[in-house]
């Protein structure tokens, strides 16, 4: 059975005497479950939301980290996001957050009796959080096409950490989902250029 995320997150970051403040930090601490754990925390804000106006640069960084996991390569992050130190307040809260999100996905899980491990594929699952990534990334100014894409990334970025294919299905529902949303927002942007389009043709 692997140590759930949750778990790592509260024991990194409030049980050891000086915990990381930085996402490289954070990184190397967790080990051979880093960079699924990091890329959980970037993608945190936007579940909550507690962090606005990051969207490019996490969705940067969990592109990057995917890759990394696509490639079987491992790596750091680039100094001006995996070294930048966050103020103490706003790393708690995401933080913080973060664990009660992951204690919640737990109820949702397989409680360690690793059902549906098959659907656990690292590459498949990397290249779909590192879609996601590129949704979140995207700066569209629209409700919800941060939020949806983050949820995806992690479930699934759980999911492989834990080896859990119940996690797997809820981060398949979320894109899902995702696709949906995008859908409907790219439907009302068309609709809307066509009309303003239509109305502007008729001033002229």
């Amino acid at each position: 059975m692997r140590e759930p995320l949750s778990d790592i997150l509260t024991r990194l970051v409030h049980d050891a005497e000086e915990p990381p403040r930085t996402l490289n930090s954070l990184l190397d601490a967790a080990g051979r479950q880093g960079m699924n754990l990091v890329i959980v925390v970037l993608a945190l804000p936007f579940c909550l939301p507690i962090l606005p106006g990051v969207s490019t640069p996490f969705g940067f960084a969990i592109i990057l980290l995917s890759a990394k996991q696509l490639t079987a390569t491992g790596g750091r992050l680039p100094k001006f996001i995996g070294d930048r130190e966050w103020s103490e307040d706003t790393f708690d809260r995401i933080i913080s957050g973060g664990v009660r999100i992951l204690e919640r996905i737990d109820r949702f899980s397989s409680q360690g009796q690793r059902r549906l491990s098959k659907l656990v594929r690292p590459r498949l699952n990397a290249f779909l959080i590192l879609f996601m990534g590129v949704l979140m990334a995207l700066p569209i100014p629209f409700p919800g096409t941060n939020t949806f894409p983050a949820w995806a990334i992690v479930f699934l970025a759980t999911a492989q950490a834990e080896q859990d294919g119940i996690l797997v299905l809820w981060g398949y529902a979320s894109i899902l989902v995702t696709f949906i949303w995008f859908g409907v927002f790219g439907t009302l942007m068309w609709t809307l250029t066509m009309a303003s389009y239509e109305y502007l043709g008729g001033l002229f």
